[in-house]
């Protein structure tokens, strides 16, 4: 890799995971960068608007640069322009905010939402990530993963605990991911966020791979079974369209469409 372009990756990842910016210390001290160098970088990243300098904090955030190119990404994306007026009938089914996940490494990222006029207990945004193993999107891609990867995924994952509820054994996860592939919709009991309950289903390319995941979050004390039955209901057909639109095919359909009525 170039050394220029290494030390640009590192200081876009550093500033990016500080939520409240970074000093030219900070930098300092977390990247092994001289200061010379870091210094001419970061000039170039703040003129170009990949970053942007707090003048009276002297913090440097990430620029609007880096929203064009992300949305640019985001809209290339087939699932999420053919998602998103899928997400808006759920929630207007619903009346709970709903969003699509697709996998990022051991992670999923939020690349599609919308929002409902119901107050929630966690504000999501877009390009939030969080671990598969902890999240309904997580499982509900994880599920239908390839073995090879899956078993990849248990090679090499740390699951930490989040909330008290977070499943921690490789076992107990496997043997609910071996539920959901029979039918059943992916569950987060509040394992990523105490007082947040989430459904999810998977969503299917054409090849029949699982490419992504819909999401409904709703606050605990919101989360009745009449509630979850409809919840169900518009995630079961919401996630089929868009599989569908996307060319599954009605073998895929299967798998999915046998969780009914569990």
């Amino acid at each position: 890799m170039v050394k220029s372009a290494d030390r640009v990756i590192q200081i876009l990842e550093a500033v990016g995971l500080a939520r409240e910016g970074v000093t030219h210390g900070d930098l300092v001290s977390a990247l092994n960068i001289p200061k010379s160098s870091l210094s001419s970088l970061l000039s170039t990243l703040v003129d170009s608007q990949y970053l942007s300098l707090e003048k009276s904090s002297k913090r440097y955030e990430l620029g609007s640069q880096i929203l064009v190119m992300a949305g640019r990404y985001l809209h290339g994306l087939d699932v999420v322009k053919l998602g998103q007026p899928l997400l808006r009938e759920i929630t207007g089914v619903t009346d709970e905010s709903s969003e699509i996940a697709i996998k990022r490494g051991h992670d999923i990222v939020i690349v599609c939402k919308e929002d409902s006029s119901r107050p929630v207990a966690r504000v999501i945004q877009i390009g939030d990530r969080a671990p598969m193993y902890a999240t309904a999107a997580g499982k509900a891609i994880l599920a239908h993963l390839p073995e090879e990867e899956t078993a990849k995924y248990f090679s090499s994952v740390d699951m930490a605990p989040l909330t008290k509820n977070t499943i921690t054994d490789p076992i107990v996860l496997q043997k609910e991911l071996k539920r959901i592939r029979s039918g059943a919709l992916a569950r987060s009991n509040e394992e990523l966020d105490e007082g947040v309950v989430a459904l999810a289903a998977p969503v299917f390319d054409f090849h029949g791979q699982v490419v992504a995941s819909v999401v409904v979050p709703v606050p605990a004390m919101r989360f009745t079974k009449e509630r979850q039955k409809d919840i169900e209901r518009a995630l079961r057909s919401g996630a089929m369209e868009l599989s569908h639109l996307l060319g599954w095919d009605s073998r895929a359909e299967k798998r999915m469409a046998g969780g009914k009525g569990k």
